[in-house]
């Protein structure tokens, strides 16, 4: 088959929803299907109007991020076989394909193309809302797209999905790569280590999660924080944080899932989350909010599944599992096991035959 992925703007920082398109992109590749990778250049809806006074705070960050979109992808290899087009905008510049694949909310602007650009699909990874200044109204529209055929990474999703529209989504459950995410470093014995993900995002609750860490520092005199993501090192840190910025998968894997004992996943919104899975696979006990998408492949015997409201809870839980090294070891053992059976090879295969109509 040819397939064309489509994206938002290239910002060439690590992106889970993008990691997961250039994975499937390469495993596509080797199983002999000709692939491409299409960043579009306007990051806004097309046909949405919208002024900057409208937009909230992530919105504007986006923005931001999408100016002078770069013409490389240097955080993660991409297959040299796979042909990207970068700063799209015009119809005449897709290339003809045999299958094109829509990836957030914006790239759905591939129902104007021609069937020589290929039958359409729209992969859908997380309700985006926020593309359309949190307007669900809007969003539920990209989903009822005549002539294209939604797919959804988790249960939730799909329920979302399906209740606006006749059209039954297909389920594909999202991976994490056993080449990067396993077990390095023995579940016992590690040190009382917690690691945090570092987000722009609202959703993501960093700044809650750094609260509830110095609540537990309070009981847990030897606590160590590990916090990652993309952004600046927020102001004001207890020296007992780590901070990294742009942790490739190696430095993930040996010093921070792989040191922790526990993962805190305090997020409100996520269509699967890659990062729980890629913690569990490295030896960490997952303490996340109890919510869609994450519910896919956490439990609770392989996690602590908390109501995202009860701060105290997160505190308690947390307390009580750097305390408890058998329950912690019980936890992250079983979520260890557990996520064996999200592996790359069969979520492929599952794709293939949704793009040929299987």
């Amino acid at each position: 088959m040819n397939i064309t992925y489509v994206l938002p703007p290239n910002t060439n920082v690590p992106i889970g929803g993008y990691k997961i398109v250039y994975q499937y992109a390469n495993e596509l590749v080797k199983r002999g299907n000709n692939v491409n990778i299409v960043f579009l250049k306007n990051g806004i809806p097309t046909g949405q109007k919208f002024s900057k006074q409208n937009f909230k705070n992530k919105i504007r960050s986006l923005i931001n991020a999408f100016k002078n979109s770069p013409i490389s992808v240097d955080w993660y290899k991409i297959d040299s076989q796979i042909n990207l087009y970068f700063n799209i905008e015009k119809a005449e510049d897709f290339p003809d394909a045999d299958v094109i694949i829509a990836t957030a909310a914006p790239t759905t602007y591939i129902k104007n193309l021609s069937k020589k650009k290929g039958r359409k699909f729209y992969f859908i990874q997380n309700y985006e809302t926020w593309w359309y200044a949190d307007k669900e109204s809007e969003l539920l529209k990209t989903f009822t797209i005549k002539d294209m055929t939604n797919i959804v990474i988790s249960h939730e999703l799909e329920s979302k999905v399906n209740s606006a529209t006749t059209a039954r989504a297909k389920y594909l459950p999202n991976f994490y790569d056993p080449n990067e995410f396993y077990l390095q470093k023995p579940i016992s014995p590690r040190k009382n280590v917690v690691a945090l993900l570092n987000h722009r995002q609202a959703t993501k609750r960093t700044q809650l999660g750094i609260e509830i860490l110095i609540e537990v520092r309070k009981q847990i005199p030897d606590l160590q924080v590990e916090l990652f993501g993309v952004p600046d090192e927020p102001d004001g840190l207890p020296n007992y944080f780590h901070v990294t910025r742009l942790a490739n998968a190696n430095e993930l894997r040996e010093r921070i899932y792989g040191r922790a004992k526990i993962y805190l996943l305090l997020s409100i919104l996520e269509g699967w989350c890659l990062t729980g899975m890629e913690a569990m696979a490295s030896g960490a006990a997952m303490v996340a909010s109890e919510i869609g998408g994450l519910v896919d492949y956490a439990n609770s015997k392989n996690s602590v599944l908390i109501k995202p409201d009860k701060k105290e809870a997160f505190i308690d839980a947390i307390v009580n599992l750097l305390k408890d090294d058998e329950k912690q070891q019980r936890i992250a053992k079983q979520g260890y096991s557990d996520v064996q059976q999200y592996r790359i090879q069969n979520s492929v295969q599952i794709l293939e035959s949704i793009l040929k109509g299987k």
